[in-house]
């Protein structure tokens, strides 16, 4: 029955992903809703404004997968919240708040790569009006991953090494998750190559803007959409050598070089807020699959010296210069004498720029937990998220959340809510 269980989520999640080949046909429905939201939000700029907005139709020469990827790197750090509240004549008050804060940073090679992942969540809720009735909850973790390719000009094989932190403090339990954390290190071999094509995405918005501003009359070559994202990619090296203040200046000077073209002073004007201001989201492709060993050097009841193993696969595609589909997922098992237990989780989300103030973030996260001596439970979360921005930080986050929760001799439960709340980027 366990072995079914795993089967089952495994093969549904193996459908979904190959599922992408065909999803060309999909993106392009999406691309038609987008483009007719574009013209809703354009028409309610000019009535606001006055003034028209240009949607020339911009088709580069290249795509996401032309770029040629340098020494890059990407950050992005979030805070999020959302506070629900309700009153009533029986129950008086209760509210619900999260808050969270999600940090993560990739630099990217041909020979190494550096990922570093931080986040911290928490739950305060008051059902009633006794205190005894309020809940908080806290989960944390961070890690660190490093991987060396072999021979990166000859193949994509490479070792990896990682360590791993988590604290967690839920109601009533003495604050055991803060006293013991659980940390675990793990180093395996690989194969597979992921590549950050964010800088290409970014020139290619420079492009367009540029073109609609009336700042370029024509689109460039292919070779200078290339040049173009390879100083897009260099901005972290730009910022350490002329300081936060003065660093792009210099780098919208070498932008602009990179283009061959004069676009006078609007049009540098204009590069400056699409690069700041107009936040894209993170393009990826590629694959990469990893199998590892280590062992526990700490767990939440204070144990140590479990060996892990470890399988991940991990898929990305752009499906379109707006949509990108990312398939993440995970088998960490514990080897106990007493208790040997294994955790498959897979996390699956499509994410599509519907205009340049609005995100629509759908995510499918799946988790199996088997586990010797406690019942097997499988658990499902569909979320679909729409993010307008409302500054170049801030965005204001509406989602629609469904989970299922099925636990092995016990009855399965189903929730379902409306989220709305803000997300502010510091990075």
């Amino acid at each position: 029955m366990q072995v079914n269980t795993l089967s089952k989520a495994l093969t549904s999640v193996l459908l979904a992903t190959v599922a992408t080949s065909s999803m060309a046909a999909t993106g392009s429905l999406t691309e038609n809703a987008g483009n007719k939201l574009t013209q809703v939000t354009d028409s309610i700029y000019t009535s606001l404004t006055g003034k028209t907005v240009n949607d020339v139709v911009v088709n580069p020469p290249v795509t996401l997968f032309d770029y040629k990827e340098a020494d890059s790197s990407y950050e992005d750090a979030y805070v999020n919240g959302s506070l629900n509240i309700n009153d009533s004549k029986d129950t008086k008050t209760s509210y619900d708040l999260k808050l969270g804060l999600d940090y993560e940073k990739v630099m990217s090679g041909p020979d190494a790569n550096v990922k570093y992942e931080a986040g911290l969540n928490g739950q305060v809720s008051k059902s009633g009006e006794d205190d005894a009735e309020r809940t908080e909850n806290y989960q944390g973790h961070a890690s660190a991953n490093y991987d060396k390719y072999f021979n990166p000009q000859a193949s994509n094989a490479f070792w990896y090494g990682k360590g791993e932190i988590a604290i967690q403090q839920k109601q009533g339990d003495d604050y055991a998750g803060l006293k013991h954390p659980a940390v675990g290190v793990t180093g395996g071999l690989g194969y597979g190559r992921v590549v950050n094509v964010t800088p290409m995405a970014r020139a290619m918005r420079v492009i367009e803007a540029l073109i609609k501003n009336g700042n370029l009359s024509r689109v460039p070559s292919a070779a200078t959409y290339q040049r173009i994202a390879q100083v897009v990619a260099k901005e972290d090296e730009y910022r350490k050598k002329y300081s936060e203040k003065r660093y792009a200046q210099y780098w919208i000077n070498d932008i602009e070089k990179a283009l061959g073209a004069n676009v006078g002073p609007a049009g540098t004007i204009r590069i400056y807020e699409v690069l700041n201001d107009e936040k894209i989201s993170t393009r990826k492709y590629g694959w990469d699959v990893r199998a590892g060993v280590g062992a526990t050097l700490s767990d939440y009841n204070g144990k140590s010296g479990n060996p892990l193993l470890e399988l991940q696969g991990n898929y990305y595609y752009p499906i379109s210069n707006r949509t990108q589909f990312s398939n993440e997922a995970r088998i960490n098992a514990v080897l106990d004498d007493d208790d040997d237990s294994y955790t498959f989780t897979n996390e699956m989300g499509l994410t599509y720029e519907l205009t340049d103030r609005v995100d629509w973030e759908n995510t499918w996260n799946l988790s199996y937990v088997n586990n010797e001596n406690l019942p097997d439970v499988t658990s499902n979360t569909l979320s679909s998220s729409f993010l307008y921005e409302l500054s170049n930080s801030l965005d204001y986050e509406a989602t629609v959340k469904l989970s299922h929760v099925d636990e092995e001799d016990a009855e399965s439960t189903f929730d379902k809510g409306l989220y709305m709340g803000v997300k502010y980027r510091l990075k």
